[in-house]
């Protein structure tokens, strides 16, 4: 019975397989059709970011089915480059990032030329005949921890979603007291407290002040992980230089990047899965891992106190990795066992120990006002279809990738027809083609729903390495079709300047210097006067004073009443936004104004981040200043007003 479920399985993989291409362009057609069809044309411009890699990458597809194209690095034409003088050209470009680093306030264009020229460096090395695979796991190591740190420990603060400030509250609280945060502090929280005990310890082993031990811990954490994942990819494939592409790629994926610099709960959640699936997929010289899955074991509890809900979506990913396992091979990484226990140590601390929090989150996702029409999320917006095109060029350069090589492994596999066959790579391109839909821009990406209240958009740092694995397949697999048919030189220069384009567009729009240049307005990052005239209102006012401020300020004031606020000599406050402008001279307490962010691009206000935007055009400025007394003004630099 189980042989026929697999050949029936393998029949529906061969006929969507077969028809890959003519699959891709299908598809592209009827998502343009329904977006005329709901008249919203803008969902057609923005589908062109898909639908054309989608059909260059069929083009290409059609014509390699119809020859072999081996895989196996031994038979890669490799072309030789003197390591040496590869290694010192890597030297020249670091050493000028960080200098363009030093001579600016922000990252110039000079810094994103230089680190993008370092990473195509590294590609050419990668396919070089010298190449070495712990040089280059050092010269990305060495890059990641310039992307992160160039921007947490350059800027004086940056927040990114905002969730950074709150993290370091928590986190100094566990650092003053000892103990986990009490439960009228962070009710989400006080049954998840690794993260803040970890950035507690951080502090007190490194002897720095707790912002800049979170920041600096929290970049090594991130950047150490490329070495799981190339060993990972390695035990798995065998093969070194698609292990180092697939490196490559993800440490300039823009989902990559972004959560490196914006590391919380979630994102040390994310580490703990990588170190789990290097444990799994690790055995000795007898092929037997109990060892190492007993390692895994142990790291699920950290998994699961790290984070409220990453288990639960983790267990999601381990389930998917388990059925590709078994569809189309018999190697036995994901066992069922390991998947149950995980599953079950989730769901009995979820419901005996953290019921508080399950009880909260039942009720805030119950309500069937939610669920009675899709919403549209308030970003995606007619008149921003080419800006969000170009913000998101990366995109399309990874689906033309990744498509070409999930097509070509998975017919690779099929045409084989063999049930126990020992090449790993078509697994990970089965996963790849499950979870795509959650990585690049579908409708699940544009319905409030499905992003914000099932927080799908977490799914995507959690499939990430698949899907550089397998942007880093089609990068393989096309050079090797290429150079067979003699075209080596000139199209690895078009691939170059490809991936040129992808590192570029990744490093810089997912950092904070685009967002007031494209639909966000408002920093990312607070200024060093912003904080001087933060830190002097908390100096300077008695303990419960009311404080109305723009959304990005009122999260920073987070610093609530608690039972042992007086007991660690934690200031409080009663934080609240400005609903609006006209509404100030009511208000008790003080006001504090960004008056720079105000006048450079607006402030947000309201009770959330992109519910009101007011800025300096059509006069808004001079309704603020009517607003505000100058007589009540006590305090003021380049970037903040505060009023009394």
């Amino acid at each position: 019975m189980q042989e026929k479920k697999i050949g029936a399985t393998h029949k529906v993989l061969r006929f969507i397989v077969s028809f890959f291409p003519l699959f891709i362009i299908a598809m592209v057609a009827a998502g343009i059709a329904i977006a005329y069809f709901i008249d919203r044309p803008d969902f057609a411009i923005r589908g062109l970011l898909v639908a054309v890699p989608a059909i260059f990458s069929a083009i290409f597809l059609s014509k390699m089915f119809r020859k072999d194209v081996c895989h196996d690095e031994l038979l890669l034409k490799r072309p030789s480059l003197s390591q040496r003088t590869m290694i010192l050209a890597f030297i020249t470009f670091y050493l000028l990032s960080i200098i363009f680093l030093f001579l600016s306030t922000t990252r110039t264009g000079y810094y994103f030329g230089t680190v993008t020229l370092a990473y195509i460096l590294v590609l050419n090395q990668i396919f070089s005949r010298s190449s070495k695979p712990y040089i280059i796991l050092l010269e990305l190591f060495l890059l990641s921890l310039n992307l992160i740190y160039s921007v947490t420990l350059k800027y004086p603060l940056y927040f990114g979603g905002t969730d950074i400030m709150s993290h370091l509250f928590i986190s100094e609280v566990t650092y003053l007291s000892g103990h986990v945060a009490p439960a009228d502090l962070s009710t989400f929280y006080a049954s998840f407290p690794l993260f803040h005990i970890f950035n507690s310890e951080l502090a007190y082993l490194l002897g720095m002040d707790l912002q800049t031990a979170y920041f600096f811990g929290s970049g090594l954490v991130y950047s150490v992980l490329l070495i799981f994942i190339y060993y990972f990819f390695m035990k798995a494939t065998k093969n070194s230089t698609f292990s180092l592409l697939s490196c490559l790629v993800y440490s300039v994926s823009g989902t990559v990047i972004y959560y490196g610099m914006y590391m919380i709960t979630r994102t040390l959640a994310y580490a703990g899965l990588i170190v789990i699936l290097y444990l799994l997929y690790k055995k000795d010289e007898n092929n037997r891992g109990f060892a190492y899955q007993g390692l895994a074991i142990l790291l699920t509890i950290f998994l699961v106190i790290v984070h409220q809900v990453s288990a639960a979506q983790i267990a999601v990913i381990l389930f998917l990795l388990l059925v590709c396992e078994h569809i189309l091979s018999n190697e036995n990484y994901i066992n069922t066992t390991y998947f149950s226990l995980f599953c079950t140590m989730f769901m009995g601390y979820w419901f005996y120990f953290a019921n508080v929090f399950v009880e909260e989150l039942l009720l805030s996702r119950s309500d069937v006002h939610f669920y009675e029409e899709f919403q549209i999320k308030e970003t995606v917006q007619m008149g921003y279809e080419w800006i969000y095109i170009l913000n998101h060029l990366d995109v399309s350069i990874f689906l033309f990738f990744a498509l070409i090589g999930i097509g070509y492994l998975l017919w690779d596999r099929i045409k084989s027809n063999k049930r126990n066959y020992v090449d790993y790579f078509s697994v990970f391109a089965l996963f790849a083609l499950l979870t795509l839909v959650l990585y690049i821009p579908t409708p699940i990406q544009t319905l409030w729903q499905t992003m914000t209240l099932f927080r799908f958009d977490r799914f995507m740092l959690l499939i990430s390495p698949f899907m550089a694995f397998a942007m880093a397949a089609g990068i393989y697999i096309l050079y090797s079709h290429l150079s067979d048919s003699g075209k080596r030189p000139s199209w690895m220069i078009a691939i170059s300047v490809l991936m040129a384009i992808f590192v570029l567009t990744s490093i810089y729009y997912n950092g904070p210097e685009s967002k007031p240049i494209l639909t966000y307005p408002v920093r990312e990052y607070f200024t060093s006067d912003e904080i001087q005239g933060f830190n002097y209102f908390m100096d300077h006012v008695d303990p419960g004073s009311e404080l109305h401020s723009d959304y990005h300020a009122h999260r920073f004031f987070i610093q609530q009443n608690f039972s042992k606020s007086e007991e660690l000599g934690l200031p409080f406050f009663r934080s609240y936004t400005i609903s609006k402008v006209d509404e100030i001279p009511n208000y008790k307490g003080y006001v504090l104004i960004r008056q720079k962010q105000f006048m450079d691009g607006g402030i947000y206000t309201g009770s959330g981040s992109s519910n009101f935007l007011y800025g300096p055009e059509d006069g808004k400025d001079a309704v603020l200043l009517n607003s505000l007394s100058k007589d009540a003004k006590i305090y003021s630099n380049y970037g903040v007003d505060l009023y009394l």
